[in-house]
């Protein structure tokens, strides 16, 4: 079954339901959300949530296990100076998503700023122990980056040594189309990348996909992301992660632009789904 759906506003007075009811609308049968802005931390109490609504009007319609959380982008779990900040919010987050009943979290692996690229991916391997020590059920599923600045998680190398050294089934995989193909994964070419994703036997990893464009050239380190078929990765490559059996029940979600201030993922939704 293909599960396909975008980034979805999680706000006041609706949040869960009303989040739900648009995604409904846009014809999608998954959806991602932030629990707060993604450029802070601050979050409402859990009780604004409207999790009754959900339960009782929706939960059939798009399933828990369908609804992916981002972590804010602002938290660097692998920057040994901020590991403590980033951690302790981590715990509390994944709290809210056990309120929620929700599984998947996709965290930006974080950048290693002043520090060595090895000991920003060890500083992450010793957060994402203590974190997963402390709270319970959710996936923590590590998001491929494009290589801009000091980014980690930016080869599959680097996520398969992260995958290894914490050693656990709660760690898993987001691949994100647009920084694939920013950090030089020609996935025009996609027999070779799916090659290239078995070679570090992450395909069984993958537990969420961003569906994005991208406004930039191949291996360009530069994240940004562009309507689908208005970049340099084009619809035609972007379908194949949709059809892909492989990828069957794997929430792909857009992450797409707006529009003249409007998002247009029923469009994109429906020019995806056709074969």
């Amino acid at each position: 079954m293909i599960k396909l759906g975008s980034h979805i506003s999680f706000k006041k007075p609706g949040y869960l339901p009303g989040a739900v009811k648009e995604s409904l609308e846009n014809g999608a049968n998954t959806m991602m959300i932030y629990l707060g802005a993604p450029q802070t931390t601050i979050r409402v109490p859990v009780e604004n949530y409207n999790l009754e609504v959900y339960l009782q009007d929706y939960k059939d319609k798009i399933k828990q296990e369908d609804i992916i959380v981002h972590a804010p982008y602002i938290i660097n779990p692998a920057n040994p100076a901020k590991a403590n900040f980033s951690n302790d919010f981590l715990i509390k987050e994944i709290s809210r998503m056990n309120y929620l009943g929700l599984k998947y979290l996709v965290l930006h692996p974080g950048a290693y700023t002043t520090y060595e690229i090895q000991e920003a991916l060890e500083q992450l391997v010793e957060s994402l122990k203590y974190i997963i020590n402390q709270t319970k059920d959710v996936v923590i599923c590590i998001e491929t980056m494009s290589g801009k600045g000091t980014e980690i998680g930016i080869n599959f190398e680097q996520i398969r040594y992260l995958l290894d050294e914490v050693d656990h089934d709660r760690v898993q995989v987001c691949l994100d189309t647009c920084h694939l193909w920013d950090a030089g994964y020609d996935l025009s070419n996609y027999q070779e990348f799916k090659t290239e994703l078995n070679k570090y036997n992450l395909l069984k990893h993958v537990k969420v996909i961003h569906l994005n464009d991208s406004k930039n050239t191949l291996g360009s380190h530069k994240d940004r992301h562009a309507n689908i078929g208005h970049g340099y990765i084009g619809t035609d490559t972007l379908k194949q992660f949709v059809h892909d059996v492989d990828f069957d029940n794997i929430p792909i979600i857009l992450e797409t632009p707006y529009v003249d201030k409007k998002p247009i993922y029923k469009e994109e939704i429906k020019l995806l789904l056709e074969k």
